[in-house]
């Protein structure tokens, strides 16, 4: 789609471009109010799904197994397929293929309104699971084109100064589509109840293709910027089907950061959704609330994501790991200390705190990886990302089932708090260690180039021409003499200032070195400081390409994290 004139288009929000920088091409002003409400359609029809199909197929076979069987179709082929969804945003216009899977999930619902039995029911649920597959992380990917377009590299200053706005209005843009996911999903199973009791499973799933369609209808008309150039020399995997479908997982090992905040966020939405599971018997057996104290546990949580999210969304590009490891960190400590509850308020209490948590790291991590992945492997990276949640998000229930039949609901949700606890204090340490490494190693010294010409010392004339008396070019002498002598030492931080640094992510050296130039190796060796002719120390820095954003050249590169 062509950009329209941009001079009736005004910034998004007010943002770092409203502080005097300037301002790239804009969309129309409609964009992001748009993406925000398709967001919203969308999580809505996937809360309404899920409930009309639950209790489709349980008044079918009054079971609780074919409830389980229910999620896990629509769950695993998220995971399955994420390689191939993610090569197919990745190959094509991601409008076309957005468009094809909303409206298949209208397909598919309609067809459910005409089919009886468990089997049929369950192979139809699989295919709301196919196109998920492509929608979930479509809708990620396609976040920095709904911002406006990168700026114009041929001017180094002022497309440094619009890309840092950019990033932070991605940032923005990330927390409130995750608002609006939080928002659609608490309203969906609001609807359901609302459409099963007034016409049963039937109304429902004809109100779920009306969502659909109507979403449909909405990403044909989403306004999106031109995809960013290539960034570096990511490697998309050219060499055949399996190198292509397998180049997001490579861009998530080589990119040491990104990989790891991917694996312990997906550890975390393991323990996560085991209290998803054990809430249920918590607030009706342990705290003896019945139905109505479970529904405040999950609006507490739902409430601390909305305003999480909305939080994450103004955090700095430099924090956006510490906060995914803070919040994992605090998710874990929020369902723990609703393990210790005694009565309702507090462990609502504590489901708000682990939510708002939660809800930060969402944001933290989605932005995170949206600046990290190069453009041509932005869809693989985001499809690695869904299916890894998708896929703990299973296991977790899946376990919750089992530990259910012989511990207390209150014991599991302190195994799953503390899991998460563990699984981010270890991510930290990581974290920490490795970039205090890194602060720690030197910096390459720079190499005589031969081919440079010999710097001579200035002739007497010249020294005579310039007007200075003997002595002080004596102490000139005397001074470069001192400077040869001795170099002043190499700082080592300490561990706080370590650790500061490693928060700095966007700054080229808290990037993830290339593989093939480890930040530990030692200094080239040189000539001995007193011998050495006098050196342009920006010549000898490794330069790293401007388009990729200040990273090194690398290998391509049903709550969120509780979903």
């Amino acid at each position: 789609m062509s950009r329209p004139p941009t001079n009736d288009v005004p910034p998004a929000w007010p943002g770092p471009t409203a502080a005097g920088l300037p301002a790239p091409p804009s969309l129309p002003r409609y964009t992001l109010p748009l993406a925000f409400g398709l967001q919203a359609v969308v999580s809505a029809g996937d809360g309404l799904v899920l409930i009309a199909l639950a209790s489709r197929v349980y008044q079918g076979s009054h079971t609780s197994w074919a409830v389980a069987a229910v999620f896990l179709a629509v769950t695993i082929p998220i995971t399955a397929l994420a390689p191939l969804a993610g090569l197919l945003l990745d190959r094509l216009p991601p409008r076309p293929v957005l468009v094809a899977a909303a409206a298949g999930q209208a397909v598919v619902a309609l067809a459910l309104t005409q089919v009886a039995g468990i089997g049929p029911v369950l192979a139809l649920a699989t295919g709301f699971g196919v196109c998920a597959a492509v929608l979930q992380p479509g809708l990620g990917a396609i976040v920095p084109r709904l911002v406006g377009p990168a700026g114009d590299a041929s001017q180094p200053d002022q497309a440094g100064r619009a890309a840092q706005a950019r990033r932070a209005r991605i940032t923005r843009a990330n927390g409130y589509l995750q608002a609006a996911t939080w928002g659609g999903f608490t309203l969906g199973p609001l609807q359901a109840a609302a459409l099963v009791a007034a016409g049963g499973t039937g109304l429902a799933l004809v109100g779920v293709a009306a969502i659909y369609a109507l979403g449909t209808l909405g990403l044909c008309v989403l306004p999106l910027a031109p995809p960013d150039p290539p960034a570096g020399q990511a490697d998309t995997g050219r060499g055949g089907l399996a190198s292509q479908l397998s180049a997001g997982l490579r861009f998530l090992r080589q990119d040491v950061d990104a990989g790891l905040l991917v694996l312990v966020v997906g550890v975390m939405v393991v323990f996560a959704n085991m209290a998803v599971v054990a809430e249920v018997a918590f607030a009706e057996s342990v705290l003896r609330a019945g139905p109505t104290g479970y529904s405040m546990l999950v609006a507490a949580w739902s409430i601390g994501m909305l305003a999480g999210t909305l939080a994450g969304g103004r955090l700095p590009e430099r924090r956006l790991a510490l906060a995914t490891l803070v919040g994992t960190l605090a998710t874990g400590a929020g369902v723990a200390l609703a393990g210790t509850a005694a009565v309702l308020w507090q462990a609502a209490a504590a489901y708000a705190f682990g939510g708002l948590a939660n809800g930060l790291e969402v944001v933290a991590t989605r932005s995170f990886l949206n600046h990290r992945a190069p453009p041509q492997v932005a869809g693989r990276v985001f499809a690695v990302y869904s299916g890894v949640l998708f896929g703990a998000a299973s296991l977790g229930m899946a376990a919750a089932g089992g530990l259910l039949g012989s511990l207390n609901p209150r014991v599991v949700l302190f195994l799953a708090g503390g899991g998460g606890l563990v699984a981010a204090g270890v991510g930290a340490l990581f974290y920490a260690r490795r970039h205090f490494r890194v602060a720690r190693s030197p910096r390459p010294q720079p190499v005589p180039d031969p081919a440079a010409p010999a710097v001579t010392a200035p002739s007497e004339e010249a020294s005579q021409g310039t007007g200075s008396s003997e002595e002080a070019s004596q102490g000139t002498g005397s001074s470069e003499e001192a400077s040869h002598e001795t170099a002043p030492p190499e700082e080592t931080p300490d561990l706080t200032a370590s650790l500061e640094r490693a928060s700095q992510l966007t700054e080229p050296s808290e990037r993830a070195p290339h593989p093939t130039e480890p930040s530990e190796r030692a200094p080239h060796p040189t000539a001995p400081a007193a011998t050495a002719p006098p050196l342009d120390r920006s010549a000898g820095r490794p330069q790293l390409s401007p388009a990729s954003g200040g990273r090194p050249p690398t290998a391509p590169p049903p709550r969120a994290d509780r979903e």
